[in-house]
C-alpha cells in the first residue's frame, strides 16, 4: 500500500508525455485522468476497506487484503486484458473512461515490476535492526513515494490540501463509491481472471475509505506522517549508488507504453485471440512482480 503514491505519480508522468501512446489512450488520458488514477490504485484500494485495514495502511503494517493479493499474484495481466476487451466492445463503461482505467492499471502493473528488484535490494540493505522485512518494505516504499512526488512537484504534497486532488480517482464524489459501469467492468474482469469478485458494497467501501484517507493526508496529520516516515534526506533510499527510483519508474513507463501500444492494436482490430495475447504475455509475463523477477533472473 505505501507505493500507491508512486503509482499515482507515474500516471501523471504518463499523461504528461503521451506522444508515443496510441491515439485512443492519448485522448483518454487527456479527458479522464481520474479513471487512470483509479486503475493505477486498484490493486491498493482494498487496504481502505474498513477501519482496521485503514489503520494498518496508515501505520504501515499488516498483511495485504484478499483482493490485493489476488490482483497482484493470481492473474494480473489477464485481468487487464479482459478489461481492455470489454472496453473495446463498448461494454459496461464509457470508452474514454474505460481506456483511461486500462492505461492506469497497466501503469501500476509495469511500474511495480520495474521497481521490484530495486525495492528488494534496498530493503535488504537498509532494514533497521529488529525490523521485519514487511515493515521495512512499508517504510521504504513510503519514503520513495514521497521523494518521487517531491522530485516531480517540488514538494511531497502530503500534509497539504493539494494531495487530495492527486488522489481524485473519480470525477463524481468519492464519498458515493464507485459507479455501476466501472464496477461491472471490474467484476466481470475479476470473475474471469480470478474466479471471484468483490461485491459492489465492498468496492464502495474501498473508495470511501480512500476518500477519508486523502482527507487525513491533506491535514496536519498527513504532515506528521510524512515527517515520521518520509526520511527524504536518506538519499540511499531514493537516489544514490545503485539506486535511482526516478529512472526506474521511467523504465516502468517505457514498458507501459509498449504494453499499451500492443493493447491499442488489439483494440483497433478487436482481436483478443491466443496469438495477440501471446505477444502481450511475452512483453508482460503473468504473475506477481516477485514471480516475474525470479523468472527473469533464472
Amino acid at each position: 500500500m505505501p507505493a500507491f503514491l508512486t503509482y499515482l505519480t507515474a500516471v501523471e508522468r504518463l499523461s504528461a508525455h503521451v506522444n508515443s501512446l496510441p491515439q485512443e489512450f492519448t485522448r483518454a488520458l487527456g479527458e479522464d485522468l481520474e479513471y487512470a488514477r483509479f486503475g493505477a490504485t486498484l490493486v491498493e484500494l482494498p487496504w481502505f476497506g474498513g477501519w482496521k485495514l485503514g489503520l494498518d495502511a496508515w501505520l504501515g503494517h499488516g498483511k495485504p487484503p484478499t483482493f490485493t493479493r489476488l490482483m497482484r499474484e493470481r492473474a494480473p495481466v489477464a485481468f487487464g486484458v479482459k478489461a481492455a476487451e470489454l472496453v473495446s466492445n463498448g461494454a459496461l463503461v464509457g470508452t474514454e473512461a474505460g481506456l483511461a482505467f486500462v492505461a492506469g492499471y497497466f501503469t501500476q502493473l509495469c511500474v511495480s515490476r520495474a521497481l521490484e528488484p530495486l525495492v528488494q535490494s534496498v530493503v535488504v540493505a537498509h532494514a533497521k535492526q529488529g525490523e521485519s522485512p514487511t515493515a521495512a518494505r512499508h517504510r521504504i516504499e513510503w519514503a520513495q513515494s514521497l521523494a518521487l512526488m517531491q522530485d516531480l512537484h517540488g514538494s511531497p504534497l502530503v500534509g497539504t490540501p493539494a494531495i487530495r486532488t492527486k488522489m481524485q480517482i473519480r470525477k463524481a464524489s468519492l464519498a458515493k463509491g464507485v459507479g455501476r459501469g466501472l464496477y461491472e467492468l471490474m467484476r466481470v474482469s475479476s470473475l474471469e481472471s480470478f474466479g471471484e469478485a468483490p461485491a459492489k458494497l465492498e468496492v464502495d467501501g474501498w473508495v470511501r475509505g480512500l476518500f477519508l484517507y486523502a482527507i487525513a493526508l491533506g491535514s496536519p496529520l498527513g504532515k506528521l506522517k510524512a515527517n515520521l516516515g518520509g526520511h527524504l534526506t536518506a538519499k540511499e533510499l531514493y537516489r544514490g549508488p545503485g539506486v535511482d527510483v526516478f529512472a526506474t519508474v521511467d523504465k516502468g513507463l517505457d514498458l507501459t507504453r509498449d504494453a499499451l501500444t500492443l493493447l491499442g492494436s488489439m483494440i483497433r482490430r478487436n482481436d483478443f485471440g491466443a496469438r495477440a495475447r501471446h505477444k502481450l504475455l511475452e512483453l508482460c509475463p503473468e504473475g506477481s512482480p516477485e514471480q516475474v523477477m525470479k523468472a527473469q533472473a533464472a
